[in-house]
């Protein structure tokens, strides 16, 4: 099993078995080890199998811009984020001393990884924290937007992304134009995007991945997870994790999300649009595009094909307004 090292809270590491997770901040010391030049070394040199473009601010400081932040780097038996060397280097930041062992007994050479090697690492590290996420459905309040859509072409796919441009959101970094992502195909292999958004269109319409993540920039150094999965040959499934944004700027997200949806209103299927999370346990799926399922807890808002409401009882009392060929209904008044 993969060691981790370097997820800090700050960084937005979480907990696991091992423990909380450790406090940047209060890694820092005033100076390094002896050979620290070899460990940063060590660290730099070693295989990225996740990058990102992007660019995140020194949390210590805030002056200096780390760029790739994000990213991720192994040597075959431990895993960190690109940042670390960043950390270790300006603010000498304590690693635990495993790890530094580990580091001494390799000779400062980090051994070459073959592409099955940093592919299982990868797939290990995703499926462990997709786990993780899932253990307890609902357990946790997570804000979200869910859209469906037919499942897009070439030209519909470049059409979201020029939609979501104009609505001030961005499918790669502002500054670098590349896309961090990944796409899982049917037979569960995680592959890496390593391109920019002409790339992402084609995944999101071959048929070969059943699901595709990637980064949607607000801004230079703030973005939240889109993940798109195949309902089935027709039908994707579009989920915008607005919960990755700080409180106080999801609701921008939510109106930017609405501009893009509102350019293709025509081709939505249905959509949830749930501020909180409250109604993140039900089956969607069923309550919008499939059948057998009621609503059960309101969103704030949700929007239903008008041909599907005689399936759907428990919303006759309320007041629908049109959007094109849904109706949309608002979380009753208490």
């Amino acid at each position: 099993m993969i060691k981790r090292v370097g997820f800090f809270t700050e960084l937005g590491g979480h907990s696991d078995a091992s423990g909380p997770a450790p406090s940047l901040r209060d890694s820092t010391r005033v100076a390094g080890q002896w050979d620290e030049d070899q460990v940063v070394a060590y660290l730099e040199s070693s295989t990225e199998i996740y990058s990102t473009m992007g660019a995140e601010r020194d949390i210590i400081t805030g002056d200096v811009w780390i760029p790739g932040a994000g990213s991720l780097v192994t040597d075959g038996a431990w895993l960190w984020p690109v940042e670390l060397a960043h950390y270790v280097r300006h603010h000498h930041v304590a690693l635990p001393a495993d790890f530094v062992d580990h580091i001494r007994a390799n000779g400062y050479a980090s051994p070459a990884l073959s592409r099955e090697q940093a592919l299982e690492v990868f797939n290990e590290y995703f499926d462990r924290d997709a786990s993780d996420d899932s253990a307890a459905p609902g357990s946790a309040l997570r804000p979200y937007f869910t859209w469906y859509s037919p499942t897009l072409t070439g030209a519909t796919g470049r059409e979201l992304v020029k939609q979501l441009g104009t609505a001030g959101l961005s499918v790669a970094h502002p500054l670098t134009d590349a896309v961090f992502g990944f796409g899982e195909t049917a037979e569960g292999t995680k592959e890496p995007f390593m391109g920019g958004p002409g790339l992402l269109t084609a995944s999101l319409a071959d048929g070969k991945y059943r699901e595709v993540e990637f980064q949607c920039w607000t801004g230079y150094d703030q973005y939240f997870t889109v993940n798109v999965q195949r309902i089935d040959p027709s039908i994707q499934r579009f989920t915008f994790q607005i919960a990755d944004l700080p409180s106080a700027d999801r609701e921008k997200a939510v109106a930017a999300l609405v501009r893009t949806l509102d350019q293709g209103a025509a081709r939505c299927l249905g959509f949830v649009i749930d501020r909180v999370g409250t109604s993140g346990g039900q089956d969607w799926d069923r309550i919008l595009i499939g059948s057998g399922e009621r609503l059960a807890v309101w969103p704030d808002i949700v929007g239903i094909q008008r041909d599907r409401l005689p399936a759907h009882p428990e919303l006759s009392a309320a007041q629908p307004t049109e959007y094109g060929a849904l109706a949309v209904f608002h979380r009753p008044e208490r």
